[in-house]
């Protein structure tokens, strides 16, 4: 038997996926109370009735010291983002168990910024990833970079439904065979603003849904995520 179908029958045995799934609530209990007591709010004022988790997948782990044990990932999304074409997770959840299905211990996390949109974050990281001669203006390059910086600009300014246009002028430009491939990590750094400023608009009914349909943006956000990772 191959260690896929090992670790899938163990899985089944010890029912690692159900015993997940019903701990999480347990877990998260226990993380707001904590923090509770320290006038920390857990969710960030997000709405515990808006979670829902779904079963990622199953690791197999060996540490340094020759350690074994299975990893149950539990993916947590909002119904705010939430949907057809809604892939975003605003949490995770991982359960560890050892090879005898005994529990090992439990993590928790969330990371609330597709709802709560940090645009400073991603500028920094765009300024860091952007190579400099595409601030040339006699180069292909120099077009994509500055829809970026519109984009950047106009979302400051509030000015939303501008945005989305320059949001989808970004992906216009990448779609042309004639373009020269954007360098590889600004373009994910690049992909990764657009679908977070997307979520943001649309989880806030900031721009027309007819305007966010009619443009695909978050249809051709996968796309080009795909083609990259095809590369």
């Amino acid at each position: 038997m191959g260690i896929q179908n090992q670790i899938l029958v163990f899985a089944k045995k010890y029912s690692l996926k159900e015993k997940a799934l019903s701990s999480i609530d347990q877990v998260m209990d226990a993380c707001i109370e904590s923090d509770n007591e320290i006038g920390i709010d857990f969710l960030e004022g997000n709405n515990r009735e808006d979670l829902i988790y779904e079963f990622g997948r199953f690791e197999f782990q060996v540490d340094p010291n020759d350690d074994c044990k299975i990893v149950t990932k539990i993916k947590i999304y909002s119904k705010k983002l939430y949907g057809p074409n809604y892939d975003v997770p605003v949490g995770g959840y991982e359960e560890w168990t050892d090879l005898e299905g005994e529990h090992l211990d439990e993590f928790l996390i969330f990371d609330w910024t597709p709802i709560n949109l940090n645009i400073d974050y991603h500028i920094e990281r765009i300024n860091k990833t952007i190579p400099q001669r595409y601030f040339r203006r006699n180069i292909p390059e120099y077009e994509f970079a500055t829809y970026v910086n519109h984009a950047i600009s106009l979302f400051q300014g509030k000015q939303f439904d501008s945005t989305i246009v320059f949001l989808k002028r970004c992906l216009d430009y990448l779609e042309k065979d004639i373009n020269k491939e954007i360098e590889e990590e600004y373009l994910s750094e690049c992909l990764e603003l657009f679908q977070r400023v997307y979520h943001y608009v649309k989880n806030d009914n900031l721009v027309d849904s007819e305007k966010l349909d009619d443009f695909r943006i978050s249809e051709r956000i996968k796309n080009e995520k795909l083609t990259k990772t095809k590369r």
